[in-house]
This record gives structure tokens, C-alpha cells and sequence, in this order.
């Protein structure tokens, strides 16, 4: 969807992926779910900027060269109760393909914008059908790994999504 919030630098509770830094578990602040059967659980968002997209009746994005996306963790909504170092590289994995998708996005938005595109609907559709992608390769991620238990297979997706970052 398109998401109005800022990076981790106005807001604490956000940590904007970087290739710089990665997930600790100190970074998962939020309280366990009951409901979900997880040992741990990393929220996260591809969130387009900037904050203040304004859109006319005629469906042209009025500042649309400065639309980009970014892939943001959210801590207060992930949480883990294991402190498991193999654990803790799967869930860094979901965040790494994020930042993949997030990476799509802006290539695709660099395109719209190199041929003048400004219609809203024209960007929401692109960012939907990756955002589409990204779920179900994660999902295939999760399935493929056991959620992390197969170490092998695990090890696989981390080298394989890093090539491709």
C-alpha cells in the first residue's frame, strides 16, 4: 500500500535496512503473539516516500519524481522468544528480500519516471504486483527452509538473496 511513514531517523521504533547494519535481537521490542505459532516474528513494510503524495482528479501524482520506496522494520511488531544465532539469520533473510523488492520498486519507478509517467494508478499497480512477489517468495523462503530448521537450505537462500542485493 502506500505508506506515509518516515525512516528510522525521525522514528525510533523503525529501522530502515541498510547494507550497513544488520537486525540484532535487541531490535525485536515488540510483545509476543499468542496466536501466532512462531519463535520469532519480523514485521516489516516496503513504504513509499515521501510522505506527502498529492494526487489530482485526474489521477497525475503532482510530485511524482520524488517517489521512492523504502524497506522498513517495524521492532514493535516483531518480537522473538529464542535468542538462537541461526534463528536470527533467517529473520534478517526476510528483511534482506524485503530490501530486494524495495529495490525493484524504485528501479520501476525510475522508469516510470524517465518516460514522464504521473499517474497514481500506473505506480500503485507496479508496486502492488511487487509487493504480491515479495510475500509469496517469502513464503516460498519459509516453506523451502522448514522457517529456518533446515540449516543447509537456509544457508542457500542467505547467499542467493545477498548475490542478488
Amino acid at each position: 500500500m502506500f505508506s506515509q511513514e518516515n525512516n528510522s531517523s525521525s522514528n525510533d521504533s523503525i529501522i530502515t535496512w541498510s547494507k550497513t547494519y544488520k537486525l540484532e535481537w535487541q531490535d525485536y521490542t515488540g510483545k509476543m503473539n499468542p496466536d501466532i505459532f512462531a519463535y520469532a516474528v519480523t514485521s516489516y513494510k516496503i513504504d513509499i516516500i515521501p510522505e506527502n503524495v498529492k494526487v489530482d482528479a485526474q489521477d497525475n501524482i503532482l510530485n511524482y519524481q520524488d517517489l521512492t520506496v523504502l524497506a522498513n522494520f517495524y521492532k514493535n511488531h516483531s518480537w522473538a522468544i529464542s535468542t538462537d544465532v541461526d534463528l536470527l539469520n533467517h529473520e534478517r533473510l526476510h528483511f534482506d528480500i524485503a530490501e530486494l523488492f524495495a529495490k525493484k520498486i524504485r528501479t520501476r519507478f525510475s522508469e516510470l519516471k524517465a518516460a514522464k509517467e504521473k499517474r497514481f494508478s500506473v505506480y500503485w499497480d507496479e508496486y502492488s504486483i511487487l509487493w504480491k512477489a515479495c510475500r509469496q517468495l517469502q513464503k516460498q523462503y519459509d516453506l523451502e527452509t522448514n522457517h529456518g530448521e533446515k540449516k543447509a537450505e537456509n544457508d542457500q537462500w542467505i547467499a542467493k538473496i545477498n548475490e542478488e542485493l
